[in-house]
């Protein structure tokens, strides 16, 4: 995996001021290797293995990133295969797994030729520009589609960096297999594509109506990338 093509709305994030992270390297003057910790429990490494650094790096992981963090659970992704070995020893010792992220990249051609169905007349879709999570300092835009002035389905940017945009959606169960959630992505893509914003889509395996929404939008399949996780009680 390389952080050249992926997760560079994520890592900009905090690069560029939108969320509060923090950088921990071996060496704060000569670095051989980083790790970005990110707000939304998805870090990410690159650099260079050093002989001792799984003892390091899983002192930080376990001790000061996850003893910040309400939710206990970690992610890290990792820019060569060569962190894999390092990060395995330091998961499997504590029952964490590795796992595929699907990865997805956008084709606005694909989108123009996108066919878009009549929005339904029992529901509304808005766009504005509003705080995609209580700890970002930026505005960005947000898609929603309401039913009786509740938002039933929503789609975010929620993570903006490097002119591009993370995507994140979801919709009520109760709403789901209605085209919501389509009809909020192409609603927001739009909006970004207005501004110049590139739009990122990633998923986990299991998210099969996230995968299936992407490819009706446009979005080419990547090849996944590996992540380690943790979570408490696994």
């Amino acid at each position: 995996m390389d952080f050249k093509v992926t997760h560079q709305a994520v890592i900009f994030s905090v690069f560029e001021g939108q969320y509060n992270g923090c950088v921990y390297t071996d060496n704060e003057n000569s670095p051989t290797w980083a790790l970005l910790q990110t707000p939304f429990l998805q870090h990410c490494i690159a650099g260079e293995p050093t002989e001792k650094c799984g003892t390091v790096l899983d002192d930080i992981i376990f001790t000061e990133i996850l003893n910040e963090q309400s939710e206990k659970e970690i992610v890290v992704f990792f820019a060569s295969g060569e962190w894999n070995s390092v990060l395995e020893g330091i998961f499997t010792k504590r029952g964490g797994v590795s796992e595929l992220r699907k990865i997805f990249s956008f084709s606005e051609e694909n989108f123009r030729e996108f066919r878009r169905l009549p929005i339904p007349e029992d529901v509304q879709a808005v766009a504005e520009k509003c705080k995609p999570a209580p700890n970002s300092r930026i505005n960005t835009w947000s898609a929603k589609v309401l039913s009786k002035g509740k938002t039933v389905s929503h789609c975010d940017a929620l993570m903006v960096g490097k002119g591009m945009a993370e995507i994140d959606i979801g919709t009520e169960e109760a709403f789901r297999g209605k085209g919501y959630a389509t009809i909020a992505a192409a609603l927001l893509i739009d909006r970004l594509l207005e501004e110049g914003l590139t739009p990122c889509w990633s998923t986990w395996p299991f998210r099969l109506e996230s995968q299936h929404i992407a490819g009706k939008l446009g979005f080419v399949p990547q090849p996944d990338v590996t992540a380690w996780i943790w979570m408490e009680g696994m």
